[in-house]
């Protein structure tokens, strides 16, 4: 995780998980970004914060920069890993924030809120496309999802944040979160799943520890 260097998010890039919110679907990507800090592996001990209200897991596919994005490059010339990750939220405090028309980052920044599994090599085109994933909560499915179903596919995620915030080797990029986010509780564990070319693999488990 040190060689990763910035964090891009991609917001309501599921018209399920938009509409579960509230909120409208977008007509372009939503980007926010999260701290290194934030980032934590998808195994052991995982303790957030528990005075701040209700966080919520978003899981999403994660991908990996290998090179400086150029106009006109092609995602499989550009990515060089795919993984599971949890873009963790602080949900309270960011409809406060919304209120106040204020950045997102304290809602999306705190410390733990990337949770990353391993990369895997990429493959692109149908085989992305075509991939699976989800989030074992307690032992049962509470989010699952394709990158078929995402609003803005990976080419245009990648075009709209090369063009106005660049991308370079070390980058990576959560994809966004499809439907069925939700509250996480002190003692709760998770695992994250991903079913790609007829394998299925497991990564986890990740024992959630609300600190007061």
């Amino acid at each position: 995780m040190e060689e990763i260097r910035n964090i891009y998010c991609v917001g309501r890039n599921y018209a399920l998980h938009a509409k579960e919110l509230g909120n409208d679907v977008p007509e372009e990507p939503m980007i926010f970004s999260k701290p290194t800090h934030a980032l934590h592996p998808a195994s052991g001990k995982l303790a957030l914060p528990g005075t701040i209200g209700e966080i919520h897991y978003e899981l999403e596919v994660v991908v990996r920069i290998r090179t400086a994005y150029k106009p006109g490059m092609k995602a499989d010339e550009l990515i060089d890993g795919i993984a599971l990750g949890i873009d963790l939220t602080a949900r309270d405090v960011q409809s406060q924030l919304k209120e106040k028309r204020h950045p997102w980052l304290l809602a999306k920044g705190f410390i733990g809120s990337a949770v990353l599994a391993p990369f895997q090599p990429f493959e692109g085109g149908e085989a992305f496309e075509n991939l699976t994933f989800s989030l074992m909560k307690n032992e049962e499915t509470v989010q699952s999802g394709s990158p078929r179903d995402m609003i803005f596919s990976l080419q245009q995620l990648i075009d709209f944040i090369g063009t106005r915030m660049g991308l370079g080797a070390g980058d990576i990029i959560y994809t966004g979160t499809p439907a069925g986010v939700g509250p996480l509780a002190d003692g709760d564990t998770l695992e994250l799943k991903l079913a790609a070319g007829g394998k299925e693999e497991t990564f986890g488990p990740l024992y959630v520890d609300l600190i007061e």
